[in-house]
């Protein structure tokens, strides 16, 4: 049995494994569909108040006995690692841990005396830990290696797209307006003060559609913004099977955050990354990013130089037909396991964690 904390679960039930899920519900104001056993609920950023959620769910998390037939545990995010490490602890028990980190928040990056705290608990809980799973190199680098100098393994599982799903057929006609998808959490206020300037100034050229979940306490005014231009539609939430009709209907994917720069946002490798390569859309990113040093080293995508504000719609207006054809078609054209998994690949990812500790 594998116990796992969130969406890669799916991963692993593809392996074949039996899985329990549990984890703390992120209070967004809005109703999160799960198929687990929620410990809490847990306020985005604040960091007492979600060490004071893992001390109230550790009696109602050590009231379960899944743990006790658990022959891995894999931990999402620091919270769920220090609950774990203290559930094995107290119920005497010593399945392999694997921490599965997938953003690496800036509370853990700065001088002061909380993220010094951050890192002295996670270092402590590391201790336990037999593999650390990140999503993209340059957290192994930047911070696992070079800031925490954990000694132990380090395996980098990327976001790709689960399942044997085929390209898409259709595609968007090779002429303005260049329709630019942005999908996911919207929590980048900087990217939507350029996608919106973008379509404000260029009616005509282009074409922005929004897709997923706005952070309102980061972009309080989102709604009011959208609504104000004609060229910009908010489409709301989507359902993982209107992935490929959401990107096939569009030129370009948006894989550029400022959110955390100089840090996570420079470091990850995003999921629509890999969604929308896999779909036919285009990624855009900016230079110097982790993503678009994966775009340059698998020969796809468009890389723009600081300030995109500028260079944006330079590339935009100097796009002609055949190059945004080559540009699709190179996105279609790389090999889809670059971009999905596979239920061999998930198998061949859970051996890997059960192989840890040796």
């Amino acid at each position: 049995e594998v116990v796992h904390g969130d969406n890669a679960a799916a991963c692993v039930r593809s392996a074949g494994e039996d899985v329990a899920l549990f984890g703390f519900e992120r209070a967004r104001g809005d109703v999160q569909s799960h198929d687990g056993v929620v410990l809490g609920v847990t306020q985005n950023g604040k960091f007492a108040s979600r060490i004071a959620s893992v001390l109230l769910a550790l009696p109602r998390a050590l009231q379960r006995t899944e743990w006790r037939s658990a022959r891995l545990i894999i931990a999402r995010n620091l919270e769920m690692l220090a609950l774990v490490v203290a559930i094995t602890r107290l119920a005497g028990i010593r399945p392999r841990i694997a921490y599965e980190c997938l953003d690496i928040h800036r509370i853990v990056l700065g001088d002061g005396l909380t993220a010094r705290l951050v890192r002295v608990l996670e270092r402590f809980c590391l201790r336990r830990v037999d593999v650390v799973v990140v999503s993209s190199p340059a957290f192994e680098r930047n911070y696992f290696r070079s800031i925490q100098n954990f000694p132990g393994r380090v395996l980098v599982a990327e976001n790709k797209v689960l399942g044997a799903i085929p390209a898409p057929a259709e595609r968007p006609a090779q002429q303005p307006p260049w329709v630019i998808a942005w999908c996911g959490v919207l929590r980048c206020r900087r990217s939507l003060d350029i996608l919106t300037t973008l379509a404000r100034e260029n009616p005509r050229l282009v074409k922005i559609e929004l897709w997923g979940a706005p952070a309102l306490d980061q972009i309080p005014d989102f709604h009011q913004r959208v609504a104000a231009l004609a060229n910009v539609q908010f489409r709301g939430r989507y359902r993982p099977e209107q992935l490929g009709d959401i990107y096939a209907a569009a030129h370009f994917a948006w894989a550029v955050d400022f959110y955390e720069a100089g840090g996570n946002s420079d470091w990850l490798l995003p999921t629509r990354l890999y969604q929308s390569v896999r779909f036919g859309a285009t990624p855009i990113a900016a230079a110097g990013a982790e993503t678009a040093n994966w775009l340059r080293d698998h020969n796809v995508g468009v890389v723009l130089e600081a300030p995109l504000a500028t260079t944006l719609p330079t590339f935009l207006r100097t796009l002609d037909d055949a190059h945004c054809q080559q540009l699709r078609a190179a996105a279609l054209g790389l090999d889809p396991s670059v971009t999905q998994l596979t239920e061999a690949s998930c198998r061949a990812f859970v051996a890997e964690l059960e192989g840890a500790a040796a």
